[in-house]
């Protein structure tokens, strides 16, 4: 094999330790670089030439007072200057305190600052007002126009108290947004995002040539970890916005996604969307590759019969993981039967990832063996928890010390909310949220998302949310793709067949039907692309009908 493309291995890792270690991988990297794609273009800048920046950016914020221990807010969406930030603030051993645009779009730079002890903030246009004060700079100009930016000194101290307490040093501040829409200001150490990036590069051994699509916000830590694992690997990143994803990824061709369901299901609904003989056409021939030898070859014969599908995805990808949000069966399914190779991994921001499925150790319906063996287990209410020293976070700032303690176990152990078991190969198998858990009137015990994986069967239905209404009982809400009134129809069927089993306590009362599928940038969706429960309740209230 060519050496430029062989899979990279072990790298030496003398210097510096701490997050300055990704600096030395920039140094040392020389094949890879940045494919910064944005409204039809693509700019490449190869790994020296970020160094390069990088190096020189570091210079001015020095010379501009920002000094190591410093926090520093980035509130933007993707760019090369976003990363070029970053990586700068990590060489001068400042902390980088990634702003979510969404979550802060209401909020100015100055109550963010005293709120979180920032002596600065880098930020966009979309990020910046008009109350500004000389404390934040222009995001979009750091590489080419001179710094003007004057730091608070001494900053704000954080208003929010670190809990649980303790004395890891915290290199930057994430922000975490689940399906209930709330805020969470997590504090990430170093070791255990570097422990990960070794654990990732052996379990996914990488190439030089592989290119790792980034798409969702930089401000989700699982995207700058990407950045940082391709670095370390000597590896492309195509950088690029939710906008701009479907458009990058034959424009950019990339080998390696990592994603949330929606970035596989909008080619599994193009597929479905086919004329049905077409599709039997293609099936034919595709159960050809059974009589193949290898799983290799027969990969590669479906690969060519779907070569339509992968096209979409750029016609290069070799590796795709999916998690972050529930998954279908039969999604990894259509996906293992046109040629792509698929596994669902499972991860929280707190820990890094949990567990993951990966060639040789692959299965359908779990989401994979431990990636730290010995370290997962199951409370006795069936909560999947995790004990080891290699968690990402250490702690939160500002949370309620109750909530702090339904995660932080002691003991280097983390409480994940979700249900799960192992299977007899030792793989996990997720239950669903601890929190979503619904007791029907037999005593069976269900989950919400159970319910709307159910009801998303229904004719023309692409997606289902249910939330509580507040004198009782749940709501539907629905996007329909189709015949609404067919649509209406099968989901009331399918409702009423829920609601036999829910009890009146817990049953759906309300429906309200929106046009779909979601987008990737619709406003009921996270940044993470997980429904926004609290952002569909807001949105769609008034829009019920009772279903009685």
């Amino acid at each position: 094999m060519d050496a430029q493309l062989a899979a990279t291995g072990p790298v030496p890792t003398e210097g510096r330790r701490g997050p300055g270690i990704v600096i030395d991988w920039l140094g040392r990297a020389r094949t890879g670089g940045v494919h910064a794609y944005r409204r039809g273009r693509t700019r490449f800048i190869g790994w020296p030439e970020v160094l390069s920046d990088v190096q020189a950016l570091t210079r001015r914020l020095d010379d501009h007072g920002i000094r190591a221990g410093m926090r520093i807010g980035l509130r933007g969406h993707n760019s090369y200057e976003w990363l070029a930030l970053d990586l700068a603030l990590l060489n001068l051993g400042a902390v980088p305190v990634a702003l979510p645009v969404p979550d802060f779009k209401d909020r100015d730079n100055a109550g963010i600052a005293q709120q979180y002890g920032l002596a600065a903030v880098f930020a966009g246009k979309e990020g910046r007002t008009a109350s500004d004060d000389p404390s934040v700079g222009a995001l979009e100009t750091v590489l080419t126009e001179p710094l003007t930016v004057k730091p608070l000194d001494p900053a704000p101290a954080p208003q929010g108290r670190r809990l649980p307490a303790g004395d890891a040093e915290v290199f930057t501040l994430a922000f975490s947004s689940g399906t209930a829409g709330r805020v969470k200001c997590l504090l990430l150490a170093w070791p255990g995002v570097e422990a990960l990036i070794e654990a990732h590069t052996h379990a996914y051994p990488f190439r030089r040539d592989d290119r790792i699509m980034v798409a969702l916000p930089l401000s989700t830590f699982q995207q700058r970890y990407l950045c940082y694992l391709a670095i370390r690997n000597d590896c492309d990143v195509v950088l690029t916005t939710v906008g701009h994803f479907v458009d990058a990824l034959p424009a950019t061709r990339p080998t390696i996604l990592l994603g949330p369901p929606n970035f596989y299901e909008f080619v599994e609904n193009r597929y479905r969307a086919m004329d049905p003989a077409r599709r039997a056409r293609l099936a034919s021939v595709a159960s050809l590759a059974s009589f193949l030898p290898t799983e290799r070859m027969r990969r590669h014969w479906r690969r060519g019969v779907y070569r339509e599908l992968h096209d979409v995805y750029g016609g290069s990808m070799r590796l795709m993981l999916v998690g972050s949000a529930p998954v279908r069966d039969g999604m990894l399914e259509f996906f293992a039967e046109t040629g792509f190779e698929l596994y669902q991994i499972y991860g929280m921001t707190e820990i890094g990832y949990l567990t993951w499925n990966r060639a040789g150790a692959n299965k359908t319906g779990t989401v994979g063996r431990e990636v730290y063996p010995g370290t997962v287990s199951l409370a006795e209410d069936g909560e999947v928890v995790v004990r080891h020293d290699r968690h990402l976070c250490v702690g939160y700032e500002g949370e309620p010390a109750e909530s702090v303690a339904q995660v932080f176990r002691g003991d280097d152990t983390i409480a994940t909310g979700d249900l799960g078991g192992f299977d007899e190969d030792g793989h996990l198998v997720l239950r669903g949220r601890k929190k979503n858990l619904i007791i029907t009137t037999g005593g069976q015990k269900v989950q919400v998302e159970d319910l709307e994986e159910e009801l998303g069967h229904a004719r023309d239905v692409t997606q289902v949310c249910l939330y509580p209404l507040g004198d009782g009982g749940m709501a539907a809400v629905a996007w329909v793709e189709g015949d609404e009134e067919a649509a209406e129809k099968s989901l009331r069927t399918r409702i009423d067949q829920l609601n036999s089993k829910l009890g009146r306590s817990q049953d759906v009362r309300r429906l309200a039907l929106l046009p779909g599928p979601l987008a990737p940038d619709s406003p009921f969706l996270n940044r993470n692309l997980k429904v926004n429960r609290e952002a569909v309740r807001e949105a769609t209230a008034e829009l019920l009908v009772p279903l009685a």
